[in-house]
């Protein structure tokens, strides 16, 4: 009994070092969909719950900027969204979207997103752009 009760915990703490909990892949993903639903709404208060401290800090400054400018943000389609490693407290992404600025001019980029895990769940903390989005 206790050493079935070891492989199935061996298995579980695997399953969710590895990258293949599918209930925290949902979980990232949903996380990255309601970052862009909160862009296109011009909700800033939902772009702030997606995105940890650290990331409003070196991004924007502060959450007021967010909030007297996010009607300047224009609109984001993503195209592409793979996680592609799930650690315990942080997570790797990869993306490819499509803004488009409030002049009508669209954009397409691609990169790595960084989620770290905190007690009131994924939350954004890096995107990087890579200059190759094929």
């Amino acid at each position: 009994m206790k050493m079935k009760l070891l492989i199935i915990l061996l298995f579980s703490c695997s399953l969710l070092l590895t990258g293949f909990d599918k209930s925290e892949e949902k979980e990232i993903s949903s996380t990255v969909k309601s970052m862009i639903t909160a862009i296109n709404e011009k909700d800033a208060e939902g772009y702030i719950q997606t995105l940890n401290d650290y990331f409003i800090k070196a991004t924007y400054g502060d959450k007021d900027f967010i909030r007297g400018n996010i009607g300047n943000f224009g609109h984001v389609d993503l195209l592409e969204f793979d996680v592609m490693a799930i650690k315990t407290y942080i997570s790797y992404a990869h993306y490819k979207l499509i803004h488009t600025n409030n002049n009508d001019e669209k954009t397409t980029f691609c990169g790595e997103i960084i989620l770290e895990k905190t007690k009131e769940g994924w939350k954004i903390y890096s995107i990087s752009e890579h200059s190759d989005c094929r």
